[in-house]
C-alpha cells in the first residue's frame, strides 16, 4: 500500500514553471571528470527517452504485420510506420497521429517523475529529419526546456543519421547503411548539427551533443573518426563550449583516437554496455567486471571522461543485480544513461527494460486498419499515468542514481 501511495504521489507532483527554473551550471571536462565552472564533479546519472522521437517496434504497441492481401509492407522501424500511415491516410493525418503519439508518450510531468526517481539527466534520442519536420525543432526545444526546468541536464543524441549509420532498425530505417559510403549524407549531418548547435549551444542545461548513436556501419575505425572529426568541427564552430560525445560504435574503445591527437577538446567517449548472451544475473555482473580493467586503463590514456550512453542488464536482470551494476559504474566514476524510461509492448510487461510499463497486454494500434480516431484513442493508453512503475527498480534508482546535484547559478 505504501508503494502505491508513493507512486501516486510522484505522478501527482506539480512541475516547476519555466519562470521558476534557474539555469543549471554549464558542464565541461577536466581530465577524466565532468565538472561545473566551480570545479565540482558531476556524474551524469540519466535515463533514455526511447520511443519518443524514434519508434522502436519491440517496445511500443504497434501492429507490425499487414493483413493478408494488404498493399503495405511489414512495419519494421520508424520510417516504415510513418510511411504506411502516410500512404494510407495522407501526410496531414500521418503527422496528426505522430503528434498524438509524442504528446502521449512523454509529457511535461514525466520529467518530474524522472527527477523524483533520482536522475540528474536525460538522454534524448532523435532522428536527423526531425529538424525538417513541421514544428520538429519545437519538439527538441520543448524536451530541453522540460528537462531543465526540473533540474535535469539534456543530452541530445542523433540516433539516426542521414543515410543511416548502420543496417539496424534503431537508426530509424533498417537495412540502409549508406551514411559512411555517400559523402552527401555526411555533409547533411554537418548541416543538421550546425543547426542544432546554434539552437542549443548557448544553453548550459544541454550537457552534451551525442554525435552519432552506435555507428556500427562504418567500414573501419579510420573512416568513423574522420567523419566524427567533420561533425565535431561543425559543432565547435557554432557551440564552442558544449561537450561533444563520441561513440566507439562497438569497434572497441581502443580504436578511438586520443582527443589531443585528434585536436578535440571538451569531449567525452561513449560506450554502450549490453550482454544479450548472458545466461544469468551473475554473468551480467561478470561481463561488466571483465570490461573494467581495459576501460579504466584506456580512459586514463585518453584523459577524458567515459559515458555509458546506453545499458541494461536484460536478460536476467533483477533489482539486486541492477543495484550492484550501478554501484560499480558509480564507484568507478562513470557517467551513464540506462535504457529506457518506459516500454509498452503488445504482449505486456518486458521485465526490467522500462522504469514504467503496462502491467497487462496493450490494446495494439493497427496502422493498417485502424481509423485516425481509433489510433488516437489507443495512443492514450501509453501515457505514463496509465502505466505502472516497476517499484523495485524505482527504489534501486532512487538509492543509486542520485549524485550530489551541482549548485545552481545565481
Amino acid at each position: 500500500m505504501l508503494k502505491l501511495i508513493f507512486a501516486a504521489a510522484i505522478a501527482a507532483m506539480p512541475v516547476a514553471s519555466r519562470s521558476e527554473a534557474t539555469p543549471l551550471p554549464r558542464l565541461r571536462t577536466d581530465g577524466i571528470k565532468i565538472v561545473t565552472p566551480a570545479g565540482d564533479e558531476v556524474r551524469l546519472a540519466g535515463i533514455n527517452l526511447g520511443g519518443w522521437f524514434v519508434q522502436e517496434m519491440w517496445m511500443t504497441p504497434w501492429v507490425q504485420d499487414p493483413p493478408d492481401g494488404s498493399p503495405y509492407h511489414k512495419v519494421n522501424d520508424d520510417a516504415g510506420l510513418w510511411r504506411v500511415l502516410g500512404e494510407r491516410l495522407g501526410p496531414t493525418a500521418m503527422q496528426d497521429i505522430k503528434t498524438a503519439w509524442r504528446n502521449a508518450w512523454i509529457q511535461r510531468e514525466d520529467f518530474k517523475r524522472i527527477k523524483s526517481a533520482g536522475f540528474n539527466s536525460v538522454r534524448i534520442p532523435f532522428l536527423f529529419d526531425i529538424v525538417d519536420e513541421p514544428k520538429g525543432m519545437d519538439w527538441l526545444r520543448k524536451s530541453v526546456a522540460w528537462a531543465n526546468e526540473n533540474g535535469l541536464y539534456a543530452v541530445l543524441d542523433m540516433h539516426g543519421t542521414p543515410g543511416r549509420q548502420s543496417a539496424d532498425h534503431t537508426t530509424g530505417e533498417a537495412g540502409v547503411n549508406k551514411f559512411f559510403y555517400e559523402p552527401k549524407y555526411v555533409e547533411q549531418a554537418e548541416n543538421i548539427w550546425t543547426k542544432i548547435a546554434r539552437e542549443f549551444g548557448r544553453n548550459p542545461g544541454v550537457a552534451a551533443f551525442d554525435l552519432i548513436n552506435e555507428p556500427t556501419g562504418a567500414p573501419n575505425p579510420a573512416t568513423l573518426h574522420l567523419v566524427y572529426n567533420r561533425l565535431y568541427q561543425a559543432v565547435r564552430k557554432a557551440a564552442p563550449d558544449t561537450i561533444v560525445i563520441v561513440d566507439d560504435g562497438y569497434k572497441g574503445f581502443d580504436t578511438t583516437p586520443h582527443a589531443n591527437v585528434a585536436g578535440w577538446a571538451n569531449m567525452v567517449y561513449s560506450l554502450h554496455f549490453y550482454n544479450f548472451d548472458a545466461k544469468s544475473s551473475d554473468e551480467q555482473i561478470k561481463s561488466l567486471a571483465g570490461r573494467l580493467p581495459k576501460t579504466l586503463e584506456l580512459r586514463g590514456y585518453r584523459n577524458a571522461p567515459v559515458y555509458i550512453g546506453e545499458f541494461n542488464i536484460e536478460p536476467h536482470s533483477s533489482p539486486e543485480t541492477m543495484s550492484e551494476y550501478l554501484q560499480t559504474l558509480n564507484g568507478n566514476g562513470f557517467s551513464w544513461a540506462v535504457w529506457t524510461y518506459k516500454t509498452v509492448a503488445r504482449g505486456g510487461p518486458m521485465g526490467y527494460w522500462g522504469l514504467y510499463s503496462k502491467p497487462d497486454a496493450a490494446n495494439a494500434i493497427n496502422p493498417f486498419t485502424d481509423t485516425v480516431a481509433e489510433m488516437k484513442a489507443k495512443i492514450e493508453q501509453v501515457r505514463t499515468e496509465n502505466l505502472s512503475p516497476v517499484q523495485e527498480l524505482l527504489a534501486v534508482y532512487q538509492a543509486s542514481a542520485n549524485p550530489a546535484p551541482p549548485k545552481r547559478q545565481k
